[in-house]
């Protein structure tokens, strides 16, 4: 006959097995697709990677997993299943509002500008006729001058432009004389200027952006987390300060 003592003993592992179970089960997988995109991904760092971390410590719902794809590949990759969610991204940016649904704008304030290299009588003016000038771009990005186009052939057909893989190139490319205006995160090039403070001289920056950003999450629509449950999640990070902590440290 089994002891109340050893009853007892064995109600706590099962309760306490039953609920390790429980918590595996609601730790759900999410794959999360992450492109070159300065400041946020840049070999395998940057904000997304920070945000991701700090997501799976705020909440155990979920697991969030990042997953490399590209600026162009991201639509088939995330239409076929490859993940299911991305972080600081536009609806407006290509996507099929059908198949996708997005969270509220979680951040704002940062965008792009351009940049040419400083030159005797060169001021702010020099932006005004972009198409007598020789573009540096990022292949797969939506541009406002260009009304968010971001075929690369149209974009080539209307405007001297140089693609490349992300907006270090492009700064690097204008600085080596190989084109005459770069379009840049305006937060990674205060970044690159606060580490390369030579450079400052050497580059003009226009005075108004190209686009500023309205930062949302994008969900594969029929999948989990909702974009609803995800603007609730950032609403407790931001009561938190997590997020102000967060963007403060990548100057926005």
């Amino acid at each position: 006959m089994v002891s109340a003592r050893w009853r007892h003993a064995l109600v706590v592992v099962l309760l306490a097995w039953t609920s390790m179970l429980g918590a595996a089960r609601a730790a759900e997988p999410v794959l999360v697709g992450a492109y070159p995109f300065l400041p946020f991904v840049h070999n395998g760092a940057g904000l997304t990677y920070e945000l991701v971390d700090a997501m799976n410590r705020f909440q155990h719902d979920y697991v969030f997993q990042l997953v490399d794809t590209s600026a162009n590949r991201r639509y088939r990759d995330m239409s076929q299943g490859a993940f299911q969610m991305m972080l600081f991204e536009n609806i407006k940016w290509g996507w099929d509002a059908q198949t996708v649904e997005a969270s509220k704008v979680f951040l704002q304030g940062d965008g792009e500008v351009f940049v040419a290299r400083s030159a005797p009588g060169r001021d702010a003016s020099y932006f005004n006729d972009l198409a007598a000038r020789h573009i540096l771009a990022v292949t797969g990005y939506h541009y406002g001058f260009a009304n968010f186009e971001a075929d690369p052939t149209i974009l080539s057909r209307n405007y001297r432009i140089t693609f490349s893989a992300d907006c270090e190139i492009s700064l690097r490319n204008l600085l080596a004389g190989r084109g005459d205006v770069a379009v840049v995160t305006k937060s990674y090039l205060s970044n690159y200027l606060l580490n390369h403070r030579e450079a400052a001289s050497q580059l003009l920056v226009s005075d108004h952006f190209d686009q500023t950003y309205a930062h949302a999450a994008l969900v594969r629509k029929g999948t989990r987390p909702t974009a609803q449950e995800l603007d609730q999640l950032f609403d407790r990070m931001r009561a938190a300060g997590v997020l102000k902590k967060l963007w403060a440290r990548h100057g926005m």
